[in-house]
């Protein structure tokens, strides 16, 4: 045998060259002659140099392919819910049901407010004009006013006639009241109002009308005409007339009516109900007074007193007091709300 490095020959069975101490068997690359690759076994793919950089361009494919497939297996619901939600949560682009899936969605978010937004209901519109009751200035103007009335007893049946409501037209009755009352108002707080005297066709006393259309307005915002001023109530039989005539500028009466309306009746206000656009329904309590007092012995000051030093200023007896209501309409005062009468007197 023959050393393959050096060429020296060397006996059978010889492991390393004595000569140049070469392995025995190792072909040297130059003397080694070239023969073919030797074919891999059945079944075995052949190594190569570069066959690990192939292995990882092949595994990028086949991800690349399995990612690609696995979304297109959930945009077409083929992969079932996903997490809780289900296949209506992927909308397909195109498809007419996905669109207008999107597009209530998406206005759900975009305009979340007009979704849940609930019609408003119309409330009550409130007063511009308050009666506030504990202000000592309003208090005193609501039992001043209110007062007016129930001297005159305006506030129970007025001779029968029944409850007064100006909010509906005024009837021949509330006329006549509202006649009657003012000019025995005008008697009771101011006299020098009614001329008295014999007048032509027997008149016994006359106030000029626009006298009483300024105070009735001021008090009821009515005023009355000629016509409704004139009454003839005079029952059959009775000596005394009753009944009045306008003409001229005067209002004139026949009969004669003198002050005397002692221990008139006094109002004091305990509430008041907010009715909307300026109008509010009072509770009010009414005193007799007591001592033979008239009206005009009543000085002002008294009516912005407390309840109890109220009742006492005017003698009244505390026990004998009755409870009414009545509904006006407010304006803004100078200091008060200024007040008018719409109902009174009137019962369920």
């Amino acid at each position: 045998m023959f050393c393959t490095k050096c060429g020296s020959e060397m006996p059978d069975g010889t492991d390393f060259c004595t000569n140049c101490g070469a392995r025995m068997g190792a072909a040297s690359p130059a003397a080694a002659p070239s023969e073919p690759a030797p074919m891999p076994a059945a079944g075995i793919p052949s190594v190569q140099k570069k066959s690990h950089k192939r292995a990882v361009i092949i595994g990028i494919c086949v991800a690349g392919v399995l990612v690609a497939g696995g979304a297109a297996l959930a945009l077409t619901g083929v992969l079932g819910p996903l997490g809780q939600g289900n296949s209506s949560q992927i909308t397909v682009l195109g498809s007419d049901e996905g669109s207008a899936e999107h597009k209530d969605k998406g206005s759900a978010k975009e305009k979340p407010a007009e979704e849940q937004e609930e019609p408003e209901e119309p409330g009550q519109t409130g007063s511009s004009v308050k009666v506030d009751l504990n202000d000592q200035a309003t208090y005193a103007a609501a039992n001043l006013f209110l007062s007016n009335f129930t001297e005159e007893h305006f506030d129970r049946d007025w001779y029968q006639t029944g409850g007064f409501d100006s909010t509906d037209g005024l009837s021949d009755d509330e006329k006549y009241k509202l006649v009657k009352f003012i000019w025995c108002h005008f008697i009771d707080n101011a006299p020098y109002r009614i001329e008295k005297g014999d007048y032509d066709n027997g008149n016994s006393q006359r106030v000029a009308t626009d006298v009483i259309n300024r105070e009735l307005n001021r008090l009821t915002g009515l005023t009355l005409s000629d016509a409704d001023m004139t009454y003839d109530r005079t029952p059959e039989g009775q000596a005394i007339p009753d009944s009045a005539e306008a003409h001229d500028g005067y209002l004139y009466l026949k009969q004669e009516y003198g002050q005397g309306n002692y221990n008139p009746s006094c109002a004091i206000v305990t509430g008041a109900t907010d009715l909307g656009d300026n109008i509010y329904e009072l509770t009010y309590e009414v005193y007799s007074a007591g001592g033979m007092l008239l009206p005009s012995d009543i000085p002002e000051s008294t009516y912005g007193l407390p309840k109890d030093q109220f009742i006492a200023a005017i003698q009244a007896d505390a026990s004998m007091g009755r409870t009414e209501t009545c509904t006006v309409r407010v304006a803004q005062g100078d200091g008060a709300p200024i007040f008018t009468l719409l109902k009174m007197g009137v019962y369920d």
